[in-house]
């Protein structure tokens, strides 16, 4: 009898990308531990906002998640079904910022791959 490979889990991060199947709908959480420049912690609240830009391999951005009045430092990005869409299989790229009293880049040129 023939084994059957599974499917990894999806979503997954897999040497700090983060990865999944065409398609597939799911809830992706993000916490952000942030320091200013004396080790003191950023806590994000209202009046601060936090954007996800993604870009595929020819830097044209796919999608932004946007959301305001961050609670406990953290943004959950929804692949709904329209969403996920606009994923085909392939390389992007994304990036997140923080704007409130301050800008902070979080995230620069971190790689998603969808399978």
């Amino acid at each position: 009898m023939l084994k059957i490979d599974s499917a990894l889990p999806s979503p997954r991060i897999v040497n700090g990308i983060i990865e999944w199947y065409a398609f597939d709908t799911f809830s992706l959480g993000i916490s952000f531990d942030i320091k200013d420049a004396d080790g003191e912690d950023i806590v994000l609240g209202t009046g601060d906002s936090v954007t996800v830009s993604v870009r595929n391999d020819r830097g044209e951005t796919v999608k932004e998640f946007e959301f305001e009045n961050i609670t406990d430092n953290s943004v959950t990005l929804e692949f709904d079904g329209e969403t996920t869409a606009l994923f085909p299989e392939g390389l992007y790229f994304y990036d997140i910022t923080a704007d409130g009293d301050r800008r902070v880049t979080l995230a620069k040129g971190n790689r998603m791959r969808v399978r």
